[in-house]
């Protein structure tokens, strides 16, 4: 190979890595939160019984949640759901725990899902999430429970460290943003442009409430070492890794040892 056909391949490579951070930093955003809006009198095609919330923080700001009651509730659990869709999808994740465990369910969809409308930031949904849970607690509730699902469990470790809670639960938790992609380390030059960050390690050591995380060893989108790595930096006494060896990263609630676990933290 000649010393320019080996300069132009270099140049290519260097192109390349180039409009890799370009088309990241402009995009992950998009990637990040795969959103859905639906309009303002779309009807959910549930068959149980839901009540529809609307919280307006700010002007030009909504946020939208389904709270679910259970017939003799023993409490509520606050549900922070995953990156991809709306309530449409996640309130039937949430029915099943309010009909399987008798508590009242409140389950919010951040700044464009659903209904929800209004700009969105790392420290805006944080605040969203702060704001729900004050409501909850001017509704009466004093047990709280503090449920994270996948991007949830940022906002949800955010909240148990800001907030008194009976329990937290972390179902396929990250530790970073940056960390559930691990090329991200060396590939991205342009680290400073990320918004988010979602540093849950920065804030598990801050919870003063028993901690229960759920991961899967066969997990392809958060590997199951990053729930690990964040079981082992938490400092309360009583937390507990549930891992599931032939859990993914959507099919947890699918085995036993998961419902079996939940049996023991809900009832």
């Amino acid at each position: 190979m000649s010393s320019t056909s080996l300069w132009i391949g270099l140049a290519a490579l260097l192109g390349l890595y180039l409009l890799y951070n370009i088309f990241f930093v402009l995009l992950h955003e998009k990637i990040l939160f795969q959103s859905d809006e639906v309009s303002d009198d779309y009807e959910f095609s549930f068959t149980f019984q839901h009540e529809e919330i609307l919280l307006s923080p700010s002007e030009n700001v909504r946020l939208h949640g389904l709270l679910l009651k259970s017939d003799s509730s023993n409490g509520l659990v606050l549900y922070f759901h995953g990156n991809r869709g709306h309530l449409g999808r996640w309130g039937r994740i949430a029915d099943e725990i309010r009909t399987r465990h008798g508590y009242d369910v409140l389950a919010m969809d951040y700044r464009g899902y659903g209904k929800s409308r209004g700009e969105r930031s790392e420290p805006l949904l944080y605040q969203d999430a702060e704001l729900v849970y004050d409501y909850a607690q001017e509704l009466g509730y004093d047990h709280i429970i503090i449920y994270g699902r996948s991007l949830g469990t940022a906002i949800a470790t955010h909240l148990a460290a800001k907030r008194k809670a009976s329990h937290l639960i972390l179902e396929t938790p990250m530790t970073t943003l940056r960390e559930v992609i691990p090329t991200l380390n060396f590939l991205l030059l342009y680290k400073s442009g990320l918004k988010y960050e979602f540093n849950s390690l920065s804030r598990i050591d801050r919870i003063s409430c028993p901690i229960t995380i759920f991961h899967g060893m066969e997990d392809a989108v958060v590997p199951y070492e990053l729930g690990h790595k964040l079981y082992v930096e938490a400092s309360h006494s009583d937390k507990k890794i549930i891992t599931i060896k032939e859990g993914k990263h959507n099919n947890l609630d699918t085995f036993d040892i998961y419902q079996q676990a939940m049996e023991r933290i809900l009832n």
